[in-house]
């Protein structure tokens, strides 16, 4: 019996995928947040979110943090060096600060790594 390489090694890459609980990140690091502002909050979020970013901005390791404002929900791109760069960043303490606000003003949040795909 022959044994198909790449069938296994298929089978085996999508094993790790389904059954990882985190998954494989690689350097830089890419999320988008995306926040549900509680009614009337919208103005909060955003000049909560605009002082976060420029604080962020200036931390060793970030490549990314841009705001994006739709009718109903707001979104940050973020982008970091590697691992190591985004947990320093959420000990900071602007990162902290904001996030504690963020829960206050937000009915939801949801973080999602990406990986930005080159076109062309």
């Amino acid at each position: 019996m022959r044994i198909n390489a790449r069938l296994v090694l298929t089978t085996v890459l999508i094993h790790n995928a389904i059954s990882s609980k985190e998954p494989e990140l690689t350097a830089p690091l890419n999320l988008i947040v995306t926040l549900q502002p509680l009614p009337g909050h919208l103005p909060d979020v955003v000049s909560t979110l605009t002082t976060l970013a420029r604080a962020s901005r200036q931390e060793a390791g970030c490549l990314r943090y841009d705001l994006a404002v739709g009718q109903e929900l707001v979104y940050l791109f973020e982008a970091w060096t590697d691992r190591q760069a985004l947990a320093a960043h959420e000990k900071e303490p602007h990162f902290v600060q904001g996030v504690a606000a963020l829960n206050r003003l937000c009915a939801s949040q949801k973080m999602e790594f990406v990986e930005w795909q080159v076109q062309g």
